[in-house]
């Protein structure tokens, strides 16, 4: 048996189970539990990656990596009760190094809590899907699918596609998770006439398209879609839940968590029933670089978007650019954006799919 990580309301890890806090498990184990009492358990399906295009002659474009599944179950466990836990693996990243070779993405694993007859599962995100054939779709990954659970089973988003253009670059943004709030919001497209970048999902609403002659859609956020647009200048983010559009990538409470400054745990909201705490909004494209945006939330699309990290459960942009060309990984569950580059040199490479994890909380 395998010691969970618990956060405290001081955010000290300490080993155990305590009533109402959540533990999560990053990683493959088994856990027993340690006393009779009700429990909810969380699933979170990995995220697909997004597709990889390098050409300097035709048409590169990518589509976005799909969301992963989330599955919630409530139950009466009996002490020592031990539950199996798979967590399943992000999308690798997609590398094409190789002039006129397009890489497809990876699709993420399923992540399963087992006990008794009872098992609950959260698919994982498909695969974005690269191509350089002008006129050409890239399409999106499709959703993870879930099952097993009495409270939720929502699906994840579905990945954005990229339509090729001669010459130029598009690349779609990857999807969000599913969640209690229900199916991730999918990942926007992208069919620019020069290059364009789709915002990727939250948890509730899709990334902002890209369209026109060279644009770059916004990220979703917990509050609203990510920008559509056909220009640089209309790629707003997506509003976080309370509809706040200044300093809009901050949480309900105002503080930003994208869950990379100190790990894992500190992209959610609260340790209390931390899937329905998130709350954040995206963050907008970018002809550079894109910001980090909130908890739950996507990141624009853009030309280079390797800062462009998306908090818990939300998909990160594509990015087209002329030359080198890196996108970001996601970070839980969300499915990366493409990754399109129309120049002589190389490589494209999209980020790896957002990883699963799993929980277990004390609540009654």
């Amino acid at each position: 048996m395998s010691v969970p990580v618990v956060l405290t309301p001081l955010g000290i890890q300490t080993a155990g189970l305590r009533r109402g806090v959540a533990m999560f498990f990053p990683t493959t184990t088994t856990y027993t539990i340690p006393a009779s009492g009700w429990y909810r358990l969380s699933a979170l399906g990995a995220g697909g990656s997004g597709g990889a295009a390098f050409t300097s002659t035709t048409a590169p474009a990518a589509g976005g990596g799909g969301g992963g599944a989330f599955c919630e179950h409530e139950a009466y466990l009996a002490k020592d009760t031990v539950l199996t836990i798979t967590v399943g693996a992000g999308g690798t990243a997609a590398n094409s190094s190789s002039d006129n070779t397009p890489v497809s993405g990876s699709a993420g694993g399923a992540t399963t809590i087992a006990w008794g007859a009872t098992t609950l599962f959260a698919g994982g995100g498909g695969a974005g899907i690269a191509t350089i054939t002008n006129a050409a779709v890239g399409t999106g990954g499709v959703g993870g699918l879930a099952s097993g659970g009495n409270c939720v089973n929502a699906a994840g988003g579905i990945g954005g596609a990229a339509t090729a253009s001669t010459g130029d670059g598009n690349a779609g943004g990857g999807a969000g998770a599913g969640s209690p709030y229900g199916t991730g919001g999918n990942g926007g497209a992208s069919a620019c006439s020069v290059m364009g970048a789709g915002g990727g999902g939250s948890i509730r609403f899709a990334g902002g398209a890209a369209s026109g002659t060279t644009s770059h859609g916004g990220g979703g956020g917990c509050g609203g879609a990510g920008g559509a647009t056909a220009s640089t200048t209309a790629n707003v983010g997506g509003v976080n839940i309370i509809g706040l559009t200044a300093n809009a990538t901050n949480s309900a409470d105002g503080m930003l968590r994208d869950g990379i400054t100190a790990g894992f745990g500190q992209g959610f909201d609260s340790i209390t029933d931390p899937f329905r705490a998130l709350s954040g909004g995206g963050s907008p494209g970018s002809a550079t670089a894109s910001v980090r945006s909130g908890s739950g939330a996507g990141t624009g699309g853009g030309t280079d978007t390797t800062t462009g990290v998306p908090g818990p459960l939300g998909g990160s942009g594509g990015v087209a650019k002329a030359g080198t060309t890196v996108g970001a990984a996601a970070l839980l569950g969300g499915g990366s954006g493409g990754a399109a580059d129309f120049a002589a040199g190389g490589p494209a490479t999209s980020g790896a799919g957002g990883k699963g994890i799993a929980a277990v909380e004390r609540i009654g």
